[in-house]
């Protein structure tokens, strides 16, 4: 038997149809790109490493020891009421501060002495044996001496005008600070290495020849090399407060620890107030010095075999009390007998009462007179080692200090 199966379908009528991941060719599918993990797990592991070199860093900067300061006592007044002040900053290292470029330097600072705020602060030179002292400042320029030469700087930012040994008419000038001079009629004194004298006066951006009279009066106090000396600071039993009147201490009895002040004038001696001070001295305004003392060495000789203690005022005489202009007198000493450190403190001449106190961990340094009448003198703070401090009194016998050598996470100085 013949069976035709031509038209036998295989398939069932109404098969499922089946799909394919690319459709059809009427109807085309195109299957999404998937996205590769390799950019995403590249940018997490920049992130992550940022953010670990940023917590490093931020870590370094939040617990990096504070820097070593330590004031020169090179310092110059503006007519403005800014304190020039020189300083060493040794920083403890580490990558901030090598990017930065400030591990160790030395700067210099404008402190306004009415605020006790620091205007500005730059840096003179990355090695702390450079030479650097404050001369004098005009209401433009500020002159800065330095191991190379003379240099002027804007008074509004510390930004350089003229460049250290840049100066006209200073070609010849000495190499050391100690060629430079502040005379407060002829401005910037300079000793040449043939031992001329040149004077720059204040604002001024060149220099002359100076005037016989300054040269002469100038003959000796300078040094064509070498630096301006380190002055530390001054005091005595008595000094001169004006008018010829001097205050001093005097023990409160033999043989006594203590001792209270005492002034003396044309109306005879009086007490200075009635509190008692141990290891009491009077510190000494020594905003202008003097590298000779004329000395009667016959009455030194009778003053040692007389009382050796006493004959040291005939080797220093007797100089102005710091804060006397304005009618104060500065006593460093102690709070009670064997204490640690000593305190400044401020007294009223007229009334014998202190008007300010500052507590101290050593002797005081160099003290001066602004000429808005505010003196500042370098101390020790009660924590500290160094002279790292600047206390200004204020005409009113309030006392403020001013600190140095803060720095941003930047490396810029933080007023």
């Amino acid at each position: 038997m013949f069976h035709d199966f031509r038209a036998a379908n295989p398939l069932p009528a109404h098969s499922q149809l089946v799909r394919s991941p690319y459709g059809t060719p009427e109807h085309p599918l195109v299957p999404k790109r998937r996205r590769g993990l390799g950019g995403g797990m590249f940018a997490a592991t920049i992130a992550l490493a940022i953010g670990i070199g940023a917590t490093a860093i931020g870590g370094e900067y939040l617990t990096a020891p504070d820097p070593d300061v330590m004031l020169r006592s090179g310092i110059a007044f503006s007519a403005d009421g800014l304190a020039l002040v020189p300083y060493d900053r040794a920083a403890a290292g580490g990558l901030l501060a090598e990017i930065a470029g400030d591990v160790d330097a030395v700067r210099l600072a404008a402190v306004d002495l009415a605020s006790g705020e620091t205007r500005w602060d730059v840096q003179l030179a990355d090695a702390l044996d450079a030479d650097a002292a404050a001369v004098a400042a005009g209401a433009e320029y500020a002159y800065i001496a330095t191991g190379d030469g003379l240099q002027i700087r804007d008074l509004d930012d510390g930004s350089l005008v003229v460049g250290s040994g840049g100066v006209p008419g200073l070609e010849a000038a000495g190499s050391g600070t100690a060629a430079y001079g502040f005379d407060p009629a002829a401005g910037v004194v300079a000793l040449d290495v043939d031992g001329g004298f040149h004077t720059v006066a204040l604002d001024a951006r060149e220099a002359a020849p100076a005037d016989p009279a300054v040269a002469a009066a100038w003959s000796g106090r300078l040094a064509a090399e070498g630096a301006f000396p380190a002055l530390g600071g001054m005091t005595t039993t008595e000094a001169s407060v004006g008018e010829g009147a001097t205050v001093g201490v005097e023990p409160t009895g033999a043989d006594a620890l203590g001792a209270t002040l005492a002034v003396e004038d044309a109306d005879g001696r009086r007490a200075l107030g009635t509190r008692v001070y141990y290891e009491a001295a009077i510190v000494l305004d020594q905003t202008v010095t003097s590298a000779t003392w004329e000395i009667d060495v016959d009455a030194l000789i009778d003053g040692v075999l007389e009382d050796p203690t006493a004959a040291i005022d005939l080797i220093a005489p007797a100089g102005t009390a710091a804060g006397a202009p304005t009618g104060h007198v500065l006593v460093e000493h102690r709070t009670e007998p064997g204490a640690e450190g000593f305190t400044l403190t401020v007294v009223d001449l007229r009334t014998g009462l202190p008007t300010a106190s500052l507590a101290t961990a050593d002797h005081l340094g160099r003290s001066m007179t602004a000429p808005g009448g505010h003196t500042v003198v370098l101390a020790v703070p009660a924590d500290g080692l160094l002279l790292s401090d600047l206390v200004i009194v204020a005409p009113d016998g309030s006392v403020d200090r001013a600190v140095f050598g803060d720095l941003d996470l930047f490396g810029d100085s933080v007023d």
